[in-house]
């Protein structure tokens, strides 16, 4: 298993992931449903949760296990951890981590009652 000054090391220079540039369509389409399930939320609540999961979601496809792509499987407990000590590391405060956190439970939540998808999530159960 990668140490995290290694793992942060290796994606420290992501981009967000963009569905073109991966070649993974269903990422685009992913965020599009994520998007319709913000109906109702302030516009700057949902640029604010978008933007986020665009960027986890980017981080996530840099690792060098997932080769570019991602997957909502490999939201496991242990990556949710490493981004948010990357976040740390980057220098957002806690208070921004700590939203952060909430917008990931919002979308894996998004993942599961919405689009069904099971696996071992980082918050099963919560």
């Amino acid at each position: 298993m990668l140490g995290i000054s290694t793992l942060i090391s290796l994606v420290a220079g992501n981009c967000p992931l963009s569905p073109q540039d991966e070649g993974n369509d269903k990422v685009g389409a992913l965020l599009d449903e994520y998007e319709q399930s913000l109906a109702g939320k302030a516009q700057g609540t949902k640029q604010a949760y978008l933007r986020t999961v665009h960027h986890l979601m980017g981080w996530v496809a840099q690792l060098p296990s997932n080769a570019g792509q991602f997957q909502p499987s490999q939201l496991t407990k242990s990556v949710v951890e490493w981004y948010l000590t990357h976040l740390e590391h980057e220098g957002f405060s806690l208070s921004h981590r700590t939203r952060v956190k909430a917008i990931i439970r919002h979308f894996v939540r998004f993942l599961i009652d919405k689009k069904g998808l099971r696996w071992s999530a980082p918050w099963d159960g919560a």
